[in-house]
């Protein structure tokens, strides 16, 4: 504000003139009919909150389907003296005397079997185990077994999510940029109420992981898409809202199935009623509209003014002349943009100029070690002080406070800044679990919900900015791949968790050093801050190009933006001229 204050009424007239002839972009059409208002907020808090509520209970609803209670072997009635004579919990769990050489024994001789307990072998439990219920009533892992030497399944189980998770992420996300946002969500949605459900009555751990497979097709596209739509429904004012609210109830959705867990403590009536009841959601289909960005970036002019009216409608501003600002920005396109809407975009689209490929790096980078580290702090909650669902609740209710931290961040210091004071908090966090004396096991646990705390904030910011970061024509591709990358990165989390066995803090000194790398590595992306979305490929790879006085890593976190992108915004004065000037073409 304090820049335009300063400008003169010569430079003012001097920029209109040279923009006059540039055409008018999508955020100052919106604007026009309303980019924050009765419309925005109903589409808001009726579709797209709701919407954004399955992947959370489809995907993390595992932690209680594969729980793996404390077990050993069963022993028959009389015959204690099979039970291994030792307090090694790894081996009570999965090994008992052989009873062969134990019957020979007791044949020359009448001695106790702990005189010669030494001379008797080990073998796998010969009639499967008992299982202590206090926590699950069943699982998974309790009705097939899945323990010792079988306990390999529960992985492959988890491997088979995130394979289709990453598979799914690239296809969904070049459905909805070629056929549209409405489309691929309810494709989406098939394919996770169908699968989901289907879980629930798998007769075998082949065929659960089979359909777990299809089920991670649907994420986290299906929290994407409900996203993706909003902020696009949204200007540069609603997109915070949007974003940190879809975060905030995704968080509150994760403590919501600790508790709907605690209550249901049977793995298929849980898969069940993680699933079945979104189907709900199909009645969408009478109200959820296409997305008039992504309809004017691939060239439905028609689609694009019908909804942008009834956008104007209900915000109040029924007096705006749609058609004449759609013909507008659609007769003033330049060559290269009407070249753009009408070819087909893909993947590669994101690594063919130099700027914009240096910011998707970043941006996919910033993006794995956030999903690693998230993933990673909640599998890691069995191993706190409290039992397996408080430790979910509390794991998924520390984010909510994180969300209303950063929404007056964003607007004031910037999505740079934010997502990297977000990212050094949680490495913080993890890493000062080292510095904790033993016998503190809370102090360890706070560590790591500070962690939490940080990662969880990070996300909601690394959506956004990767939302106004990407384009419109590959912007569904481009979040898509580098949450598609994060879901491989994911196969590292349980891994990393394991390490815990070698040193108890180790994962979060891990995840710490990651969390701060990714925070650092921030600074070198653009502030989105005050910037309109960038349409076409040659617009998000002039945004941030030009270097200026202020550009590195210690740019004023008030600034504005650090570089012109291709498509300006202007002030309300331009914006009054602009418009006059279009009506009189």
């Amino acid at each position: 504000m304090s820049f335009q204050a300063m400008d003169t009424f010569a430079e003012i007239s001097q920029h209109i003139l040279m923009s006059s002839a540039k055409p008018p972009d999508f955020d100052y059409v919106l604007e026009q009919v309303g980019d924050y208002g009765t419309y925005q907020l109903v589409f808001f808090f009726i579709i797209c909150l709701p919407a954004s509520l399955p992947s959370a209970f489809s995907a993390f609803n595992i932690p209680f389907v594969v729980g793996n209670p404390p077990h050993s072997c069963r022993i028959p009635e009389g015959k204690e003296y099979l039970r291994p004579l030792t307090n090694d919990t790894q081996i009570l769990s999965c090994k008992q005397y052989n009873e062969t050489q134990i019957n020979v024994f007791q044949a020359f001789t009448s001695a106790p079997v702990d005189t010669y307990s030494d001379r008797i072998d080990l073998v796998p439990c010969q009639n499967g185990w008992d299982y202590d219920n206090s926590t699950y009533l069943d699982s998974l892992v309790t009705e097939f077994n899945l323990v010792c030497d079988q306990q390999s399944w529960v992985e492959i189980s988890t491997t088979s999510f995130y394979v289709g998770s990453f598979i799914g992420n690239c296809l969904f996300g070049y459905i909805a940029d070629k056929f549209g946002r409405r489309r691929s969500f309810f494709v989406i949605l098939i394919v996770l109420v169908v699968c989901g459900t289907a879980n629930s009555f798998a007769k075998d751990i082949e065929s659960f992981i089979i359909l777990r497979f299809f089920t991670g097709l649907a994420f986290p596209a299906l929290f994407q898409i409900p996203f993706i739509i909003c902020m696009e429904f949204m200007g540069n004012s609603g997109r915070i809202f949007s974003g940190l609210m879809i975060s905030l109830f995704f968080g509150a959705a994760m403590a919501l199935l600790g508790v709907v867990a605690m209550f249901i403590r049977r793995w298929r009536p849980l898969t069940f009623f993680c699933n079945a009841p979104f189907a709900v959601l199909f009645c969408y289909y009478f109200f959820l509209p296409e997305s008039p960005r992504w309809s004017v970036s691939v060239g439905k002019w028609a689609e694009a003014k019908a909804q942008l009216k009834k956008i104007a409608k209900m915000n109040g501003k029924s007096d705006v002349d749609v058609n004449e600002l759609v013909d507008s920005l659609k007769n003033h396109q330049n060559a290269a943009e009407e070249e753009e809407t009408k070819r087909s975009h893909n993947v590669t689209d994101l690594f063919k100029t130099p700027n914009l490929r240096k910011k998707t790096f970043i941006v996919t980078y910033i993006w794995v070690m956030n999903a690693i580290i998230y993933n990673g702090l909640t599998l890691n909650v069995s191993n706190l002080p409290v039992d397996d669902y408080w430790s979910f609740i509390i794991n998924g209710a520390v984010e909510l406070p994180g969300y209303f931290v950063v929404w007056p961040l964003l607007q004031c210091a910037g999505r740079r800044w934010t997502l990297a004071a977000t990212m050094i908090v949680c490495g913080i966090g993890c890493v000062s679990a080292m510095f904790v004396p033993d016998g503190y096991p809370w102090l360890v646990a706070s560590a790591s919900f500070i962690g939490k705390f940080g990662v969880g904030s990070g996300f909601a910011v690394i959506y956004i900015f990767a939302g106004e970061l990407y384009p419109t024509v590959v912007r569904a591709i481009g979040m898509g791949m580098s949450s598609m990358v994060a879901g491989s990165g994911l196969l590292l989390a349980p891994h990393i968790v394991n390490l815990g066995k070698i040193v108890k803090i180790l994962p979060l000194l891990i995840m710490g050093l990651m969390a701060l790398s990714a925070g650092i590595l921030t600074f070198f992306l653009p502030e989105t801050l005050g910037a309109p979305l960038p349409m076409t490929i040659e617009d998000a790879e002039n945004f941030g190009k030009k270097p200026d006085a202020d550009s590195g890593m210690f740019t004023q976190a008030a600034k504005k933006r650090e570089s012109q992108p291709l498509l300006e915004p202007f002030t309300p004065m331009e914006r009054r001229r602009r418009s006059s000037r279009l009506m009189n073409i």
